[in-house]
């Protein structure tokens, strides 16, 4: 406990009520936390596809029946361990073990979960851009960015697992960068870190790739033991996982088996790139079982990509483009109707024009800071990378993107302030051309998409 103060709780504690410009914080928190509940409450979502298993799977934990889907046929064949978890099932079965089955309580706690997020957007920004005067109105807007971001609000108000998965990051985030410039590091330090990673990785897999730009830092400025203490960390919280799994599969399982439905899903012949119904899933999983099937649809897509490394290369480059393409706004969510839809699309347009075309400059701009500051902005920068790294060979849909936020906020918050100085606004008009084009590209590309959905509206 003692240890857990030291580290964590105190530093927070400091940040948030000894600063002058706590007021302010403190208004822009009760803003995003009123604005969560609010859509939440309001809309009252019903629970539905990816939601409904991960709530059914949820109340099954609670009712004694374990992590499954069903409860009228084998466990060895259910579909739970086809989903993405178990990190998100299990926050659930909690809220629902303490509260009841009930989504407002579900609710409340992403509310409180997308207020925590947008704090530690805000200290985290504040600590890799120290040493700028304007840190923090940096720090506000980037705060304000992750808190009031449409896209995340829409997801507080069903249960998906993003709202949690972002917390994870850049919980991981804040608690990587108090390591990173503390003059004394300590295997407590990198031991918190391992823990959170361990969990965001349960819940959003491709959390996983932030190991390679900590364990870098590691090797680079910590210790032998302290790589250790953060790998061992980081296999004992999956150890009871990964014991589970072999009891009921025969076999090593570190997070679930969607891998193999999501790598065929976007490399076959045909394939898009995008997360497209592919009949070929299905009749593996009905044929071969779970475990054999995922693994035969792995095969399957890795002879794929062997045997077509060039239509590989292409359906990456598609996918790069749909990530970091402005015509992919979110809004077409099934609670809501046609004028929602359409407020919902605009809003989230305009929301990742700002996030991607001033992110990308305060990326850029960031190379011109003093030492010690861009030594941070570039292992954040490493941060954000991985997360379009971990999916663009796979397969991208809109809110796969959503785990980038918070790094994007945080450089888009340096680069508004750079360019409210006018400070090498070329470079963020040709950012912005770049981003445009690279939006045309895709829109061209998948016309007949943009089409059906403007006319479902």
């Amino acid at each position: 406990y003692r240890k857990s103060y030291t580290y964590v709780l105190r530093p927070i504690y400091m940040n948030a009520f000894t600063q002058k410009y706590g007021t302010r914080v403190m208004w822009l928190l009760i803003a995003v936390f009123v604005a969560s509940l609010s859509y939440s409450f309001y809309f009252k979502a019903r629970v539905e596809v990816d939601a409904r298993a991960y709530d059914r799977i949820a109340w099954n934990i609670v009712q004694g029946n374990g992590y499954r889907e069903m409860t009228d046929g084998p466990l060895q064949e259910d579909n739970a361990i086809l989903r993405v978890g178990p990190g998100y099932e299990l926050f659930l079965a909690l809220i629902y073990f303490i509260f009841g089955h009930h989504y407002a309580a579900v609710w409340i706690a992403h509310a409180f979960l997308s207020t925590a997020s947008a704090f530690l957007v805000f200290l985290l920004a504040r600590k890799i851009f120290s040493s700028d005067p304007a840190r923090d109105t940096m720090a506000l807007i980037a705060s304000a960015l992750i808190g009031l971001s449409p896209d995340i609000i829409t997801v507080n108000g069903l249960l998906l697992t993003e709202t949690l998965g972002v917390f994870l990051i850049i919980l991981c985030a804040y608690l990587f960068f108090k390591y990173f410039v503390s003059e004394i590091r300590s295997g407590w330090q990198i031991f918190y870190v391992g823990i959170v990673l361990a969990f965001a990785i349960m819940v959003r897999t491709p959390a996983a790739f932030l190991l390679f730009p900590i364990l870098f830092c590691i090797y680079q400025r910590g210790t032998k033991k302290q790589a250790a203490i953060f790998l061992c960390t980081i296999a004992l919280v999956f150890m009871p996982w990964i014991i589970r799994n072999f009891n009921v599969y025969r076999t090593f399982v570190p997070t679930n088996l969607a891998y193999g439905i999501d790598l065929l899903s976007g490399n076959h012949k045909g394939a898009t790139g995008e997360l497209e119904p592919y009949m070929q899933n299905g009749l593996y999983l009905e044929e071969f079982g779970i475990v054999r099937g995922s693994k035969l649809l792995t095969l399957e897509a890795l002879r794929f990509i062997s045997a077509n490394p060039l239509e590989f290369i292409k359906l990456t480059i598609y996918r790069l483009s749909i990530y970091f393409s402005l015509s992919r706004p979110t809004g077409f969510w099934f609670h809501l109707g046609a004028t929602g839809k359409t407020i919902t699309i605009i809003l989230s347009a305009l929301y990742s024009i700002f996030l991607f075309v001033f992110g990308f400059f305060g990326l850029y701009a960031s190379q011109k800071l003093s030492d010690a500051d861009r030594r941070k902005a570039r292992y954040l920068a490493a941060m954000l990378i991985m997360m379009p790294l971990a999916v663009i060979g796979i397969i991208v849909e809109t809110r796969y993107r959503f785990l980038s936020y918070p790094f994007f906020a945080i450089f888009a918050g340096y680069g508004a302030v750079i360019a409210w100085r006018k400070e090498i606004l070329r470079s963020l008009v040709v950012i912005a051309l770049m981003l445009f084009a690279n939006t045309a590209f895709d829109a061209i590309r998948s016309m007949d998409k943009i089409i059906e959905h403007i006319r479902a509206l």
